[in-house]
């Protein structure tokens, strides 16, 4: 990609929110996602970093009272598209909604967004907001993606016309996996920096223990993602 004149840093999904689904949506994902979702009943669904909203849509249109949410205002505006319910601007770790759910769903590795001391925070809030056998779901990082991103993935091309690069470097010391993206426009070019964390398994397990029965699906995408199905203790 040829340089710009100017460069400007902005916060997550910033910009990336508009180009979110044209770059990273998972429809094969997604039909995995629904299959466990969907193998106990439930009614009312919290969505925690719905970011487009694409799931919060699909569980709307079969009948699910869904409440999406994220605590970036331009995934909301990205998500109308997709979603036409309830979407809250809050933070995943800290929110009284004074209201309480049969599911509360976290995908897309939303939760590595997190560090390893907001893990109980982010439990004990969903804990507190579930009805009695609720449940949670959600998926992260397998380890093994530290493996794969050991050498920095670099992609580029065009989404709506605009020139991007996508940088993917991981960190086997911190545990980390670091995504750069550049957007090339109007002579500027446009960088976003978003930082995840890969969590021990059983850290996650220590963390649940007090809040909720689970099972842990490793191979939910083989070296990729690993899900989690709690029930409310």
């Amino acid at each position: 990609m040829e340089g710009s004149a100017n460069s400007k840093n902005v916060s997550n999904y910033e910009v990336l929110a508009e180009y979110y689904d044209d770059l990273l949506q998972d429809e094969e994902a997604l039909s995995y996602w629904l299959e466990y979702i969907e193998s106990e009943p439930f009614n009312s669904v919290l969505e925690l970093a719905s970011g487009s909203a694409v799931m919060a849509g699909i569980l709307k249109n079969k009948g699910y009272a869904v409440t999406a949410s994220d605590i970036s205002k331009q995934m909301k505006q990205a998500a109308v598209k997709n979603f036409d319910g309830e979407y809250l601007i809050l933070n995943m770790i800290e929110y009284n909604l004074h209201k309480k759910y049969d599911l509360i769903l976290c995908i897309c590795d939303s939760i590595n967004y997190l560090n390893p001391d907001e893990l109980d925070s982010f439990f004990k809030c969903a804990y507190k907001h579930l009805n009695d056998n609720g449940r949670i779901i959600f998926d992260m990082h397998h380890k093994e993606r530290l493996n794969e991103f050991k050498e920095q993935y670099i992609e580029e091309g065009y989404v709506d016309d605009i020139p991007y690069q996508w940088n993917i470097m991981a960190d086997e010391f911190d545990k980390t996996i670091s995504e750069h993206f550049t957007f090339y426009m109007n002579d500027v070019m446009i960088q976003e920096h978003h930082i995840q964390n890969v969590f021990d398994i059983d850290m996650i397990k220590d963390k649940m223990n007090k809040y909720f029965d689970y099972r842990i699906i490793e191979d939910f995408v083989e070296d990729e993602k690993i899900l989690v199905v709690g029930r409310k203790l």
